[in-house]
């Protein structure tokens, strides 16, 4: 599926030019990658490897085939009360042979479930920006899906050490 719903029997035109575009800037220039992209995410986070540095998620926003990000939603009981959560982050935990993935909804600190968008979301975060990791895990079909933003990675917490939890 492809972005508005349209099906395409193989790669889209956008997804040619973009490879020959992609393809031919490689030719010219070998460190041509952005600043913050999944390449460079994914670059550093398995540079821990070699270096321990902690990071461990690289929380990812998913568009939507109508170009909007995607908010998940989902609850869990803690301390004896049902408490919910929606989110625009994720961490990926596993993707299968068909694309479908299993995904865990990231919240940050200060988080009120009150927000339009990313940003704002991100926004609560305040100066620290931590990530918290609900467990709480949703299936979805990468296929639905017309974009991704990777951000930069992050060790990514206990929802049990979210202040006021």
């Amino acid at each position: 599926m492809g972005c508005k719903g349209k099906k395409h029997d193989g790669d889209s035109c956008v997804c040619e030019v973009l490879r020959a575009v992609a393809d031919a800037q490689d030719e010219v220039d070998v460190d041509n990658d952005c600043d913050v992209s999944c390449h460079r995410s994914i670059q550093e986070l398995l540079a821990g490897a070699q270096t321990p540095n902690g990071l461990d998620t690289i929380p990812l926003i998913l568009y939507c085939g109508d170009c909007v990000p995607f908010e998940g939603f989902g609850a869990r009981v803690r301390n004896g009360n049902l408490d919910c959560f929606r989110s625009f982050f994720f961490r990926v935990t596993s993707v299968d042979n068909d694309c479908c993935a299993k995904i865990e909804l990231l919240t940050t600190r200060g988080d009120s479930g009150n927000f339009a968008d990313p940003c704002a979301q991100i926004q609560t975060g305040g100066a620290r920006n931590e990530f918290f990791r609900t467990g709480i895990c949703i299936t979805v079909d990468l296929d639905c899906f017309c974009a991704v933003t990777c951000l930069d990675p992050v060790a990514a917490l206990p929802l049990s050490s979210l202040p006021g939890q």
